[in-house]
């Protein structure tokens, strides 16, 4: 497998070197390293080593070198010796860089050489929802379903969210309804349902669906935004502003959108909402206070 360009003995050792340390660096999880290890190797092979290029593919997509993974595993493709793994390695490198279309190529060829893994065609299907063939993408959910996709919420929940799309809200909630029952503590899929009643104006099921994700996560900014959502569309502004006062508790990150309602909605001054911010202690003169790191910060 080494050229014979190399020359020296001493040269081969070190390839042979170079090697080891890549497949020592996976063992290791350091990708970074084994991507340096195998990049020093490779290219004194005289064989194509389509498994070196695997990994080398799977080292560049951990580290999030996307488009060199594509080349590594389009390498491993050219020397005939891909295998599913090789093509979900491309689609997910591909959807990376937001090349959706691409993406469920790939994923295409990767049912072809796998066609009875669910959470393949599961994957093919999110594929081409993002490529825009949303209705070809329901098949795709419907035959992971079919084979027994894990609990199946992931694809029930994918296929109501490309039926939505396709303009079938009633279509959607059932699929909801599914993946609800298939993982009922999931405070996500409660959201996600509440927000498809709201948008039938189903008001009691959505309040119903809210209550249950803040059950189940009490500090829940999603849930609050939707229930603030859900009041303003009934008229009850003190319920909304109960519950917008209560995202910005949680969560900075919505703290454009309530900005907005104060101003523009409530007609409440643009402070209305302000989270008073706790005093840092100060050290007294001549003393250093010092502060325990807790484990993990």
């Amino acid at each position: 497998m080494i050229g014979d360009r190399l020359g020296s003995g001493e040269d081969r050792r070190l390839v042979e070197d170079s090697i080891r340390r890549a497949l020592d660096s996976f063992e290791r999880e350091d990708f970074g390293g084994a991507a340096c290890a195998l990049e020093e190797a490779l290219p004194h092979l005289s064989e194509s080593a389509p498994d070196l290029w695997e990994r080398l593919g799977t080292a560049y997509l951990k580290i999030g070198d996307f488009p060199r993974a594509i080349d590594a595993f389009e390498r491993v493709v050219a020397a005939d010796r891909a295998t599913s793994a090789t093509f979900v390695g491309l689609a997910r490198a591909a959807s990376e860089l937001a090349h959706f279309p691409d993406a469920a190529r790939y994923l295409e060829a990767a049912v072809d050489a796998a066609p009875r893994d669910a959470v393949l065609w599961r994957e093919l299907g999110v594929a081409r929802r993002r490529a825009g063939m949303v209705v070809e993408c329901v098949a795709c959910f419907r035959e992971a379903l079919r084979l027994g996709d894990d609990d199946g919420a992931d694809s029930w929940k994918e296929l109501g969210r490309a039926l939505r799309e396709l303009g079938d809200p009633s279509g959607a909630i059932e699929a909801y309804r599914a993946a609800v029952r298939c993982r009922p503590r999931s405070p996500e899929l409660w959201v996600e349902i509440a927000r498809l009643y709201t948008e039938t104006e189903r008001f009691g099921e959505s309040d119903d669906a809210l209550r249950e994700s803040i059950r189940l996560r009490p500090n829940n900014a999603a849930a609050c935004r939707a229930i603030a959502q859900n009041a303003l569309k009934k008229g009850e502004r003190e319920t909304a502003e109960r519950a917008y006062r209560r995202m910005k508790e949680l969560s900075p990150d919505f703290a454009e959108e309530i900005a907005s309602w104060v101003s523009t909605t409530a007609g409440l001054p643009a402070d209305a909402f302000r989270v008073p911010e706790v005093p840092r202690p100060r050290p007294a003169a001549g003393r250093v206070l010092r502060f325990r790191v807790p484990p993990g910060a």
